[in-house]
């Protein structure tokens, strides 16, 4: 299982659950299931979210990185600014 880290913004969709455990052999995954728990969270993560997987920012959209049992999975908000 993945260690998902979510930020503030994220939590308002899963009651203020940031960190947890989630299965998923890619990011999609991994998203697919937390959408299929905290509804409203998916399109979020898709949409609006970067990546960062073991501390190394992913391109935008990345949705097919594989996941191992020990990765650490970041869903960062945009950031606004020049």
């Amino acid at each position: 299982m993945a260690l998902v880290h979510l930020q503030a913004n994220h939590a308002a969709f899963t009651d203020g659950v940031r960190e947890l455990e989630v299965d998923g052999a890619t990011v999609g995954a991994v998203i697919d299931a937390l959408a299929e728990r905290f509804a409203g969270l998916g399109p979020i993560l898709r949409e609006a979210s970067s990546v960062a997987i073991d501390g190394e920012l992913q391109p935008q959209g990345t949705i097919y990185a594989r996941v191992g049992p020990t990765t650490e999975i970041h869903f960062l908000a945009p950031i606004a600014g020049g």
